[in-house]
C-alpha cells in the first residue's frame, strides 16, 4: 500500500474512498508533523472547512520539499483568495467536492509517480540564501573564460588587479579568488578606498594606538592587521589618496607598516585590488603612482560588461527574482515574454547592479501573474525589439521562454505549469518536445 499523508478536515466519506484506493493513510497536524515517515511523497490536504487554511499554510512550509501536496476543496472555495493563493503557492494539483473517486485516484497516482521520478533523477539542491545574488551565473562564454582564469590564478599568492565598469562583479571575482585559495579559511577583509573619510583612511587601513589623535580612546587594529594570514581586497584602489599610496607601496614591498602613533608591524596577506578607473591615464596625470601600479598588477582580470554576456541575463534575472521574492515573502512570478525581450535588448549601462535594482523593484511592485517589461521599466526597449524581429522568431522565443519559466516556477508539476500558460497538458508536452526542453 502506498503511504499517504492526510491533513485538514476528516470525514468518513474520504476515509472510505482512500481505503478503497488502497492507500495507507496517516493523518497529520501541527503536533504530529515530526512523525512523518521518510518514504512519504504525497500529502492530501482537505480544506473543505475554511478554518483549516492557517494550519495548511504552516504544514506546507514544514513538509519536506519532496512531498507533493494535493488539495481537496469545495467548488465554491475557488472564489476564496486565501484558498487559491495556497493552491498556487504549494499545491501540485487540486480536486473538488463532491468526491470523484476516479479523478482523485488519477490525481494522487500522478502525484506519487512524479515524486518518485524526481527522487530518482533529481539531485536535491540547497535553498537560496539572502546572498545568492553574489553567486556566479556563467552560461556565457565570456564568463566561463573569466572563471577558468580565476581558477588558475586563485591558488597562487600573486597580486591581482581586477578591472571593469561599476556593477560588473569585481568584488564577486575577488571573493572567488579567496574562496579557491589556500587562504580560504582565513580572513577576507575588504577596504573600499573610495568610501572612507579622507582623514580616517590611514587609521582604517593601518590601525592606530590609544591617544594617537583626538578621539582615539583605545587602540584599534587596521584592516591590514585584521587580514593577517588571509586576503586583503582593496576596492576602488584608483581613489586612494596619493599620500597613502606611499605607505601602501612600502607594505607591498617590505611586508611591514606603521600604525598611527604606533610601532612598525608586519602582516602576511595576499593583495587583491579592483578599480573602474583608467589607471594608465591616472598615472599620466600624476594621480596614481607607477611603482604602486606595478606592485598591484601581478595579473589583470577584466570583468565583462553585462551587455557582452547576453546568455547570462535571463538566468541572472531569474536568480534575483527568486532571491528577492523569498526575502520579501512574495510569490515567485515568472518573466513575461515582453520582459525577456526587453532584458535581452537593453544596453545595461549600470551592468549587474542595475539589473538587480530593476528586478528587485519589479518583484515588489508586480501585481499580475507575470513580471512584465513595464514592471522592469523597460517598455520602450521591448517595443523597439518587436519592430526589429520577425513574427516567427518572436513567437518561438516567447514560447520557449514561457515554457522554461512555467516549469521552473511549477517545480516540475506539469499540470500546474500548463495551467500557468492556460494550455492543456498534451499541448504543454508537445511544445516542450518542439523546443527540445527537458522537464525539471
Amino acid at each position: 500500500m502506498e503511504p499517504l499523508l492526510v491533513a485538514g478536515f476528516q470525514c468518513y466519506e474520504l476515509s472510505q474512498v482512500l481505503s478503497q484506493l488502497h492507500f495507507d493513510t496517516q493523518y497529520i497536524d501541527k503536533e504530529s508533523k515530526h512523525k512523518i515517515p521518510s518514504n512519504c511523497t504525497l500529502c492530501l490536504m482537505d480544506l473543505r472547512q475554511g478554518d483549516m487554511i492557517s494550519e495548511a499554510n504552516y504544514l506546507a512550509r514544514e513538509l519536506a520539499p519532496q512531498i507533493h501536496i494535493i488539495v481537496l476543496i469545495n467548488k465554491a472555495q475557488l472564489d476564496d483568495t486565501d484558498i487559491t493563493t495556497f493552491i498556487v503557492q504549494f499545491a501540485w494539483d487540486f480536486c473538488t467536492s463532491p468526491i470523484d473517486a476516479e479523478r482523485l485516484a488519477k490525481c494522487l497516482g500522478h502525484g506519487i509517480g512524479l515524486a518518485k521520478l524526481k527522487q530518482q533523477y533529481h539531485t536535491p539542491q540547497t535553498g537560496l540564501s539572502s546572498n545568492d545574488h553574489e553567486q556566479p551565473v556563467t552560461e556565457s562564454e565570456v564568463m566561463q573564460q573569466l572563471f577558468r582564469q580565476v581558477e588558475r590564478v586563485a591558488p597562487t599568492d600573486i597580486p591581482v588587479l581586477i578591472r571593469g565598469e561599476s556593477g560588473t562583479g569585481k568584488e564577486l571575482v575577488a571573493t572567488k579568488l579567496h574562496q579557491l585559495s589556500a587562504r580560504k579559511d582565513q580572513p577576507f577583509i575588504t577596504v573600499n578606498c573610495g568610501a572612507m573619510a579622507a582623514g580616517l583612511i590611514q587609521s582604517d587601513l593601518f590601525g592606530h594606538q590609544k591617544g594617537a589623535f583626538t578621539g582615539a580612546t583605545s587602540s584599534r587594529k587596521g584592516k591590514i592587521a585584521l587580514a593577517d594570514g588571509g586576503t586583503l581586497f582593496l576596492d576602488e584602489i584608483g581613489d586612494l589618496p596619493a599620500e597613502l599610496q606611499v605607505n601602501l607601496l612600502r607594505f607591498l614591498q617590505e611586508g611591514v607598516f606603521d600604525s598611527v602613533g604606533g610601532m612598525t608591524q608586519s602582516a602576511d596577506v595576499r593583495i587583491l585590488a579592483a578599480t573602474h578607473v583608467d589607471l594608465e591615464s591616472a598615472i599620466e596625470q600624476g594621480c596614481f603612482r607607477l611603482d604602486l601600479y606595478y606592485r598591484l598588477n601581478g595579473i589583470t582580470i577584466d570583468t565583462p560588461q553585462l551587455k557582452t554576456r547576453r546568455d547570462d541575463i535571463i538566468g541572472l534575472a531569474n536568480r534575483f527574482i527568486q532571491v528577492y521574492s523569498n526575502e520579501y515573502g512574495l510569490t515567485i512570478k515568472p518573466l513575461s515574454q515582453s520582459a525577456c525581450h526587453a532584458l535581452l535588448n537593453y544596453p545595461w549601462p549600470g551592468n549587474v547592479r542595475e539589473l538587480i535594482n530593476r528586478v528587485r523593484r519589479a518583484v515588489v511592485l508586480c501585481d499580475a501573474q507575470q513580471i512584465s517589461a513595464q514592471n522592469l521599466e523597460l517598455v520602450d526597449i521591448d517595443k523597439k525589439h518587436h519592430s526589429t524581429q520577425s513574427l516567427k522568431t518572436l513567437k518561438d522565443d516567447a514560447e520557449k521562454q514561457a515554457l522554461q519559466q512555467a516549469i521552473m516556477i511549477a517545480d516540475g508539476q506539469v499540470e500546474l505549469a500548463a495551467s500557468y500558460l492556460d494550455i492543456s497538458r498534451a499541448t504543454f508536452y508537445r511544445l516542450m518536445d518542439k523546443h527540445d526542453l527537458p522537464l525539471v
